[in-house]
């Protein structure tokens, strides 16, 4: 199995590059080729075809693993990629052979050297986003090399063979001309970016490619027969490789090691060095070869991924949420971290619908992931899920698409939340707010019965009275005649609370019944319906400029009718002033409705507003205790608040809010 992580792509090429260099057959080298590619792990399956002009084909050559040819790299003799191999292969088969070699991504890469197809060398690889324009650049440069080291390991017999003779024959070592191996080994050595050289045992550089020539910042004959600290390296540096070329000597083992050096150009980098030993005829070493590949790149992007993955991590961590991962059709869950929620994974799994979905919510889980995949977009739901402890809990799950730069899915990764408090919550509640509906219908079936079933009692026996009073007036004494008058101004006062009740229990509006409602034009009805007793006690209203609310014209004039009425009727002997004033203060408005009246004692202010709450006897002032009750509840269904402020003598300022939903607009 491929991980794409162990070596990278350049590494892997130079590897691939460095294999053709012992090479003395055609195919040893296709075959050393393939090998070099698989072992370096960021490829699945390596493969090479040798094309045949007379049969306008490519039959197999050499493989480290098995894989489809792809023609069309013949046919255009460019890099052909297929992506997708297990999601959407182009047959079964194809799936299947993917699916057992582990690769998802396979390219068909041309061996063109001047215009000669010497045949097609094909890569697969597990890595999602495998090929992308970089890759393949530099597999089309690596193809051209390849061509051309074929073409040196080629004579000109080998053309016109058939296939059972060139089988054959591949089988037996060819030598290659002195002059081609020196042309071959001479491409390949300034062609790569890595570093070659060679010492001799006095610690001498004997030999030093360009890429050396260019990180030291001098030229072949300033440097050839140097040793390590003549050509810039610090002591420390130079002690440890003479010590390890003590010891190829000792042991005719290579030695591998990463080191930091100073590049002339690029400065401080870090490069992973392999030290080997050429042998003599007799077995002894000669020489110490070296290759040495600048891996600074890659060091710090494994830094940089070890970061990401440790914050990735501590953020999984300090997360109480689920986190998961998911393959691009969600046919497979790859990595679960359940935070005691519900059961962790960390194999991937297929049978996830059924281990923690709830039967009931499969089809909708289905259809929103199905809907998601086609969209490409988020994924989002509240649902039923199975917790550790087999009992049902319920989450709200988001998962994101991550895409290629082809805009491929190429996996999901999500989190879950646990909302099953708060679902438990929202059932409570809906099951309160029936309770509540329920008795409010009770309430407005008790006002209904209050209106009817009592007043008509009540009149009965106030008429009944009064007709007892002119019949039998002359025949009654002063006490019969105030006892009279008692009784009926008691059953009155009972029928004018009985109305009063039933408007409290009606107050019960809506917010999408409100409507834009002129508070000019509220007031001036509140005060035309209170005309008589304005005249009657000679009160002056004054107001400022009043806005325009959203709520209920009906209740709004209602509720300034009953604060100016309390203020007519506790103004003391005096004639009264009300003043009503509006103010916009953080996304509402604030009216106050001020008077000079009698006042209120400051500790008995929060009691006023309840039903039937007085402050006074009947006798000394008029009322049922139900008016301000009602103000209340119609300012807390407009969803504001109702206070008063005031002393005794001092008069009082009755303040309510409305929340601005006009944008602010005064009339």
């Amino acid at each position: 199995m491929s991980r794409g992580g162990k070596q990278s792509i350049t590494d892997a090429i130079g590897d691939v590059t460095r294999a053709l260099v012992p090479t003395i057959t055609e195919p040893e080298m296709r075959q050393h080729v393939c090998e070099a590619f698989v072992a370096s792990e960021v490829y699945s399956v390596a493969w090479i075809g040798r094309y045949l002009p007379e049969r306008d084909d490519v039959v197999p050559n050499a493989s480290a693993g098995i894989a489809e040819l792809t023609n069309e790299a013949v046919r255009t003799q460019e890099i052909t990629v297929r992506r997708n191999l297990v999601d959407d292969p182009p047959c079964d088969e194809w799936r299947d052979h993917a699916l057992e070699h582990d690769y998802r991504t396979c390219a068909a890469i041309p061996l063109v050297y001047e215009g000669t197809l010497y045949g097609v060398l094909q890569l697969a690889t597990d890595r999602p986003r495998g090929f992308e324009t970089t890759e393949q650049e530099s597999l089309a440069e690596l193809g051209v090399t390849i061509a051309y080291a074929l073409d040196d390991a080629e004579s000109p017999a080998n053309t016109d063979r058939d296939e059972s003779a060139e089988a054959a024959e591949e089988m037996t070592e060819v030598p290659i001309e002195a002059e081609q191996k020196r042309r071959l080994y001479e491409t390949i050595i300034s062609s790569t970016p890595d570093l070659v050289y060679a010492f001799d045992l006095d610690y001498r550089f004997i030999f030093a490619n360009d890429a050396l020539l260019e990180m030291w910042g001098q030229t072949y004959d300033e440097s050839i027969g140097n040793t390590l600290r003549e050509n810039g390296y610090e002591p420390w540096h130079a002690e440890m490789h003479e010590r390890e070329i003590d010891r190829i000597v000792e042991t005719k083992e290579p030695i591998r090691g990463e080191v930091a050096f100073e590049h002339a150009e690029h400065g401080r980098r870090i490069y992973d060095y392999i030290f080997a030993p050429v042998l003599d005829d007799e077995g002894e070493v000669e020489i110490i070869a070296g290759t040495t590949r600048d891996i600074t790149e890659r060091k710090e992007a494994e830094e940089a991924l070890q970061k990401s993955k440790e914050r990735f991590r501590a953020l999984v961590t300090a997360s109480s949420d689920v986190v998961y991962r998911m393959s691009p059709d969600w046919s497979e869950m790859h990595e679960l971290e359940g935070k005691e929620f519900i059961a962790d994974t960390q194999e991937s799994t297929s049978d996830w619908l059924d281990k923690y979905i709830h039967p009931d919510d499969q089809e909708r889980v289905t259809a929103a992931i199905d809907e998601a995949i086609q969209t490409k977009s988020t994924f989002e739901l509240e649902h039923q899920i199975e917790q550790v402890d087999g009992s049902l809990g319920w989450t709200f799950s988001r998962a994101v698409p991550m895409l290629d730069e082809d805009g491929e899915i190429v996996e999901w990764v999500g989190m879950a939340s646990d909302i099953t408090d708060r679902k438990e919550y929202e059932r409570e509640l809906e099951q309160t707010n029936a309770q509540l509906k329920r008795s409010n219908q009770e309430l407005k079936r008790f006002a209904h019965a209050a209106s009817h079933d009592l007043q008509e009692p009540l009149r009965m026996v106030s008429s009944y009275l009064q007709l007892l009073e002119q019949r039998y007036g002359d025949d009654l004494d002063a006490d019969a005649t105030e006892f009279i008058e008692f009784a009926v101004d008691g059953a009155d006062r009972m029928r004018a609370m009985v109305d009063a009740l039933l408007e409290y229990s009606q107050v019960s509006t809506r917010e999408n019944d409100f409507e834009s409602v002129d508070c000019e034009v509220v007031l001036e009805q509140a005060t035309e319906n209170l005309r008589m007793a304005i005249e009657e006690r000679e009160a002056s209203i004054t107001s400022d400029e009043l806005p325009t609310v959203s709520g209920d014209e009906r209740q709004l004039i209602q509720l300034f009718q009953n604060l100016l009425d309390n203020a007519i009727t506790y103004a003391g002997d005096e004639p009264p002033t009300v003043h009503v004033s509006a103010e916009r203060r953080d996304g509402e408005w604030l009216f106050s409705v001020r008077d000079d009246g009698i006042g209120i004692d400051p500790e008995k202010t929060e009691d006023i507003f309840e039903v039937f709450n007085r402050l006074h006897a009947p006798d000394e002032y008029g009322g049922t205790g139900i008016g301000l009750a009602i103000c209340k509840r119609i300012v807390m269904t407009h969803d504001g608040r109702i206070w008063v402020e005031s002393d005794p003598g001092e008069g009082t300022t009755f303040s309510f809010t409305i929340p601005d939903g006009t944008g602010g607009e005064t009339t």
